[in-house]
Protein backbone atom coordinates (compact mmCIF):
# COMPACT_ATOMS: atom_id res chain seq x y z
CA UNK A 1 0.00 0.00 0.00
CA UNK A 2 2.71 2.30 0.64
CA UNK A 3 4.21 2.08 -2.97
CA UNK A 4 0.77 2.89 -3.70
CA UNK A 5 0.74 6.51 -1.90
CA UNK A 6 4.37 7.12 -3.28
CA UNK A 7 3.42 6.41 -6.93
CA UNK A 8 0.73 9.15 -6.91
CA UNK A 9 2.86 11.74 -4.63
CA UNK A 10 5.57 10.90 -7.86
CA UNK A 11 2.69 11.21 -10.45
CA UNK A 12 1.71 14.77 -8.56
CA UNK A 13 5.48 15.68 -8.54
CA UNK A 14 5.82 15.33 -12.43
CA UNK A 15 2.52 17.21 -13.22
CA UNK A 16 3.52 19.57 -11.34
CA UNK A 17 7.47 20.13 -12.62
CA UNK A 18 6.29 19.47 -16.38
CA UNK A 19 3.01 20.41 -16.62
CA UNK A 20 2.94 23.45 -14.28
CA UNK A 21 -0.11 22.06 -12.35
CA UNK A 22 -0.05 22.36 -8.55
CA UNK A 23 0.79 19.75 -6.23
CA UNK A 24 -2.34 18.93 -4.69
CA UNK A 25 -2.82 16.69 -0.99
CA UNK A 26 -6.20 16.19 -1.88
CA UNK A 27 -6.14 14.86 -5.01
CA UNK A 28 -3.32 12.69 -4.12
CA UNK A 29 -5.46 11.32 -1.37
CA UNK A 30 -8.12 10.94 -3.61
CA UNK A 31 -6.58 8.98 -6.14
CA UNK A 32 -4.97 7.02 -3.67
CA UNK A 33 -8.28 5.83 -2.13
CA UNK A 34 -9.88 4.87 -5.77
CA UNK A 35 -6.46 2.77 -6.15
CA UNK A 36 -6.65 0.64 -3.05
CA UNK A 37 -10.66 0.56 -3.37
CA UNK A 38 -10.26 -0.75 -6.98
CA UNK A 39 -7.64 -3.25 -6.18
CA UNK A 40 -9.24 -4.50 -3.13
CA UNK A 41 -12.58 -5.46 -4.34
CA UNK A 42 -10.28 -6.91 -7.65
CA UNK A 43 -8.59 -9.46 -4.55
CA UNK A 44 -5.60 -8.19 -5.58
CA UNK A 45 -5.19 -6.51 -2.14
CA UNK A 46 -6.56 -8.50 0.99
CA UNK A 47 -6.82 -7.91 4.51
CA UNK A 48 -3.45 -9.47 5.46
CA UNK A 49 -2.11 -6.87 3.43
CA UNK A 50 -3.41 -3.60 5.83
CA UNK A 51 -2.42 -5.81 8.97
CA UNK A 52 0.32 -2.54 9.57
CA UNK A 53 -1.81 0.36 8.29
CA UNK A 54 -5.19 0.14 9.76
CA UNK A 55 -4.92 3.54 10.96
CA UNK A 56 -3.96 4.63 7.92
CA UNK A 57 -6.85 2.95 6.06
CA UNK A 58 -8.93 4.66 8.55
CA UNK A 59 -8.20 8.31 8.08
CA UNK A 60 -8.44 7.45 4.29
CA UNK A 61 -11.73 5.83 4.34
CA UNK A 62 -11.09 2.41 2.51
CA UNK A 63 -13.55 -0.06 2.76
CA UNK A 64 -11.95 -3.28 4.14
CA UNK A 65 -14.52 -6.12 5.15
CA UNK A 66 -12.54 -7.12 8.57
CA UNK A 67 -14.90 -10.32 8.49
CA UNK A 68 -14.03 -11.15 4.55
CA UNK A 69 -12.90 -15.02 4.01
CA UNK A 70 -9.22 -15.58 3.19
CA UNK A 71 -8.12 -18.69 1.79
CA UNK A 72 -6.36 -20.17 4.56
CA UNK A 73 -3.02 -22.78 4.10
CA UNK A 74 -3.52 -25.98 4.86
CA UNK A 75 -0.77 -27.87 5.79
CA UNK A 76 -0.16 -32.16 5.85
CA UNK A 77 2.05 -34.62 6.51
CA UNK A 78 2.24 -39.00 6.09
CA UNK A 79 1.86 -39.59 9.79
CA UNK A 80 4.18 -42.89 10.74
CA UNK A 81 1.93 -46.51 11.92
CA UNK A 82 1.85 -47.81 15.70
CA UNK A 83 4.40 -50.60 15.79
CA UNK A 84 3.87 -53.85 14.21
CA UNK A 85 1.60 -52.17 11.91
CA UNK A 86 2.13 -51.51 8.37
CA UNK A 87 1.15 -49.03 6.61
CA UNK A 88 -0.06 -49.01 2.84
CA UNK A 89 -0.19 -45.73 0.57
CA UNK A 90 -1.84 -46.35 -2.89
CA UNK A 91 -2.79 -44.47 -6.30
CA UNK A 92 -4.22 -44.82 -9.58
CA UNK A 93 -3.19 -42.39 -12.11
CA UNK A 94 -4.21 -41.28 -15.50
CA UNK A 95 -1.70 -39.14 -17.36
CA UNK A 96 -1.40 -38.82 -21.65
CA UNK A 97 -4.22 -41.19 -22.06
CA UNK A 98 -1.89 -44.30 -19.73
CA UNK A 99 -3.12 -45.40 -16.71
CA UNK A 100 -0.89 -46.88 -13.80
CA UNK A 101 -0.86 -47.60 -10.48
CA UNK A 102 1.04 -47.79 -7.23
CA UNK A 103 1.70 -48.46 -3.84
CA UNK A 104 4.45 -48.00 -0.78
CA UNK A 105 4.51 -50.45 2.18
CA UNK A 106 6.16 -48.88 5.49
CA UNK A 107 6.83 -49.93 8.98
CA UNK A 108 6.82 -47.80 12.37
CA UNK A 109 10.59 -46.17 11.89
CA UNK A 110 8.59 -44.91 8.54
CA UNK A 111 11.00 -47.19 6.45
CA UNK A 112 10.09 -49.00 3.04
CA UNK A 113 9.14 -52.73 3.27
CA UNK A 114 7.85 -53.04 -0.82
CA UNK A 115 7.02 -50.76 -3.32
CA UNK A 116 5.07 -51.86 -6.59
CA UNK A 117 4.27 -50.02 -9.89
CA UNK A 118 2.21 -51.31 -12.50
CA UNK A 119 0.33 -49.88 -15.97
CA UNK A 120 -3.00 -50.60 -16.85
CA UNK A 121 -5.56 -51.03 -19.83
CA UNK A 122 -7.77 -48.27 -20.75
CA UNK A 123 -10.06 -47.84 -17.62
CA UNK A 124 -12.13 -45.59 -14.95
CA UNK A 125 -10.77 -43.47 -12.57
CA UNK A 126 -12.04 -45.49 -9.72
CA UNK A 127 -10.82 -48.80 -11.51
CA UNK A 128 -7.44 -47.50 -11.25
CA UNK A 129 -7.71 -46.63 -7.32
CA UNK A 130 -8.95 -50.33 -6.61
CA UNK A 131 -6.33 -52.00 -8.41
CA UNK A 132 -3.87 -50.11 -6.64
CA UNK A 133 -5.37 -51.34 -3.72
CA UNK A 134 -5.59 -54.55 -4.69
CA UNK A 135 -2.35 -55.18 -5.64
CA UNK A 136 -1.21 -53.86 -2.13
CA UNK A 137 -3.55 -56.10 -0.45
CA UNK A 138 -2.31 -58.93 -2.87
CA UNK A 139 1.41 -58.23 -1.72
CA UNK A 140 1.01 -57.56 1.98
CA UNK A 141 -0.73 -60.63 2.55
CA UNK A 142 1.76 -62.63 0.56
CA UNK A 143 4.31 -61.65 3.08
CA UNK A 144 2.07 -62.25 5.89
CA UNK A 145 1.37 -58.66 6.88
CA UNK A 146 -2.16 -58.62 8.39
CA UNK A 147 -1.83 -55.68 10.27
CA UNK A 148 -2.10 -52.77 8.24
CA UNK A 149 -3.38 -48.70 8.06
CA UNK A 150 -4.36 -48.60 4.78
CA UNK A 151 -4.35 -44.51 3.42
CA UNK A 152 -5.83 -43.69 0.25
CA UNK A 153 -6.01 -39.88 -1.30
CA UNK A 154 -9.79 -40.91 -3.16
CA UNK A 155 -12.37 -40.82 -1.12
CA UNK A 156 -14.76 -42.98 -3.30
CA UNK A 157 -12.04 -46.29 -2.17
CA UNK A 158 -13.52 -45.20 1.21
CA UNK A 159 -17.07 -44.99 -0.04
CA UNK A 160 -17.07 -48.56 -1.35
CA UNK A 161 -16.00 -50.53 0.89
CA UNK A 162 -17.81 -48.82 3.32
CA UNK A 163 -20.53 -51.68 5.31
CA UNK A 164 -23.94 -49.80 4.27
CA UNK A 165 -23.01 -48.52 0.48
CA UNK A 166 -24.85 -51.10 -1.63
CA UNK A 167 -22.03 -51.99 -3.62
CA UNK A 168 -20.64 -50.92 -6.96
CA UNK A 169 -21.50 -52.46 -10.52
CA UNK A 170 -18.49 -51.83 -12.77
CA UNK A 171 -16.39 -52.97 -10.14
CA UNK A 172 -18.13 -55.73 -8.41
CA UNK A 173 -15.56 -58.39 -9.27
CA UNK A 174 -12.47 -56.15 -7.86
CA UNK A 175 -14.48 -55.19 -4.53
CA UNK A 176 -15.13 -58.62 -3.68
CA UNK A 177 -11.52 -59.50 -4.28
CA UNK A 178 -10.94 -56.73 -1.75
CA UNK A 179 -13.13 -57.08 0.46
CA UNK A 180 -11.89 -61.56 0.72
CA UNK A 181 -8.30 -60.12 1.53
CA UNK A 182 -9.33 -57.09 4.07
CA UNK A 183 -11.46 -60.00 5.57
CA UNK A 184 -8.17 -61.86 6.33
CA UNK A 185 -6.49 -59.00 7.96
CA UNK A 186 -7.07 -56.67 11.07
CA UNK A 187 -6.91 -53.28 9.45
CA UNK A 188 -7.93 -49.70 9.63
CA UNK A 189 -8.53 -47.07 6.68
CA UNK A 190 -8.68 -43.83 6.56
CA UNK A 191 -7.57 -40.65 3.64
CA UNK A 192 -5.29 -38.78 2.95
CA UNK A 193 -4.91 -35.29 0.94
CA UNK A 194 -3.48 -35.97 -2.14
CA UNK A 195 -0.02 -33.94 -1.44
CA UNK A 196 0.08 -35.71 1.44
CA UNK A 197 0.24 -39.40 -0.24
CA UNK A 198 3.30 -38.31 -2.20
CA UNK A 199 5.54 -41.39 -2.35
CA UNK A 200 1.78 -43.25 -3.83
CA UNK A 201 1.20 -40.46 -6.31
CA UNK A 202 4.92 -40.63 -7.80
CA UNK A 203 4.46 -44.61 -8.09
CA UNK A 204 1.44 -44.59 -9.79
CA UNK A 205 2.56 -41.84 -12.37
CA UNK A 206 5.98 -44.19 -12.90
CA UNK A 207 3.53 -47.05 -13.26
CA UNK A 208 1.51 -45.49 -16.57
CA UNK A 209 4.40 -45.51 -18.03
CA UNK A 210 5.79 -49.17 -17.77
CA UNK A 211 5.23 -52.60 -19.43
CA UNK A 212 4.31 -54.71 -16.77
CA UNK A 213 4.27 -54.64 -12.89
CA UNK A 214 7.34 -54.21 -10.37
CA UNK A 215 7.55 -55.13 -6.82
CA UNK A 216 11.04 -53.59 -5.57
CA UNK A 217 12.56 -53.24 -2.46
CA UNK A 218 15.46 -51.36 -0.90
CA UNK A 219 18.19 -52.77 -2.94
CA UNK A 220 16.42 -51.90 -6.13
CA UNK A 221 14.42 -48.51 -4.69
CA UNK A 222 13.72 -45.49 -7.12
CA UNK A 223 16.04 -42.51 -6.02
CA UNK A 224 13.82 -39.70 -6.43
CA UNK A 225 11.27 -42.31 -4.29
CA UNK A 226 14.46 -42.68 -1.81
CA UNK A 227 13.88 -38.97 -1.13
CA UNK A 228 10.05 -38.53 -0.79
CA UNK A 229 10.30 -41.45 2.14
CA UNK A 230 13.47 -39.30 4.22
CA UNK A 231 10.76 -36.61 3.88
CA UNK A 232 7.70 -38.46 5.03
CA UNK A 233 9.74 -40.04 7.58
CA UNK A 234 11.54 -36.61 9.03
CA UNK A 235 7.67 -35.50 8.98
CA UNK A 236 7.85 -32.41 6.29
CA UNK A 237 4.16 -30.70 6.03
CA UNK A 238 3.09 -30.38 2.53
CA UNK A 239 1.11 -27.72 1.42
CA UNK A 240 -2.38 -28.68 0.32
CA UNK A 241 -3.47 -26.76 -3.20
Amino acid sequence: MAITIIWFIWLDRNDAKYRNIAMNHKRIIARTKEKINSLYKANLFKNSHFCDFKLVIKKLGIICEENKEEAVPKFMKWIKPKDKVIKINTHGSMASSKWGCGGILRNAEGNMVCGFVGPLSCCSVPYTELMALFQALKIALSMGILRVWIEVDALLVLHFLYPENNGNAENFYTLREINGMLSQMDYVISHIGREGNACADFLARLGAGLAALICFDNSNIPILLRGLIRLDKDGLPYLRK
